[in-house]
């Protein structure tokens, strides 16, 4: 290491960059690895910051919009019928079954029995759904992805706080 400079690490991917003494504060100097060009910030400790910003904001808003977008998919999902639905069709064939093989009137009773048995299995199929199949594992996955994309959005809007500071 050249006596007259000093070591930083690089702010996107994270190696030892060599700043020679003779970079001043504020000064722009290049990561030999990735090519993210930094500002030099001298004061306590050397430390690199972003020098462009538009990038990091343009990241920032693309992540807000995937946030956006996860989030009304989330609540799509939470109010979702989906397979409870279903509990239609077997409220029907129920009402056909109780007429056709049973021989029944079409009656208010059996019409209420249907509308029990419509409900009844719809419930009972949405509980299914939530508690064991696609349903629960799709919000969980979005939960994930919701937090994983604002923790990106909190590192993304440190980053700009800092580079905009020099």
């Amino acid at each position: 290491m050249d006596s007259n400079a000093q070591r930083a690490r690089c702010v996107n991917c994270r190696t030892e960059v060599s700043v020679p003494n003779t970079y001043a504060h504020g000064d722009h100097i290049k990561c030999g690895s990735c090519g993210t060009k930094h500002k030099v910030v001298r004061g306590d400790m050397l430390r690199l910051v972003i020098a462009d910003i538009a990038p990091l904001k343009e990241a920032l808003a693309n992540n807000e919009a995937l946030v956006e977008r996860l989030e009304a998919d989330l609540r799509a999902t939470r109010t979702s019928v989906g397979i409870g639905l279903n509990g239609v069709g077997i409220g029907v064939a129920y009402l056909f079954w109780q007429v056709g093989a049973k021989d029944r009137m079409l009656e208010f009773e059996v019409f209420l029995e249907a509308g029990l048995v419509v409900l009844a299995s719809g419930i009972l199929l949405e509980l299914a759904n939530y508690a064991f199949l696609s349903k629960r594992r799709k919000l969980s996955r979005l939960a994930a992805d919701i937090a994983e994309a604002r923790q990106d959005n909190r590192q993304l809007e440190q980053k700009i706080r800092e580079a905009s500071k020099v």
